[in-house]
């Protein structure tokens, strides 16, 4: 008869689907700082049909007039960033470069 030990609660931990679910959620808090919300977000576990290897995220039904108002809102946020950006280079000083002359060990102060 073969010895078996005792298992604990991690018996039944899924370090694959932890990663993806963590995964999922930067995902999430990222648009949100967008303001865009994937409401139906799920994690499905891997089959052969998409990845048989690892978890998926399922972005969820995303009806076209969503999808619009979710691109447009990340459209909005990234136009307003190269504009920052651009006014920023605009705005700063032109870096001076200061050339200093090499002291040589043998001369005196």
């Amino acid at each position: 008869m073969q010895q078996l030990c005792p298992v604990g609660p991690d018996y039944f931990e899924d370090q694959d689907r932890d990663y993806a679910a963590n995964a999922g959620v930067e995902l999430i808090n990222a648009l949100r700082k967008l303001g865009v919300d994937l409401e139906g977000i799920e994690i499905s576990p891997p089959c052969g049909r998409c990845s048989p290897l690892e978890y998926v995220l399922d972005l969820g039904p995303v009806r076209p007039a969503d999808a619009l108002r979710m691109a447009a809102r990340i459209n909005d946020c990234t136009d307003e960033l190269q504009r920052l950006r651009t006014a920023g280079t605009a705005a700063a000083p032109p870096k001076v470069r200061v050339e200093r002359k090499a002291r040589s060990h043998h001369s005196t102060p």
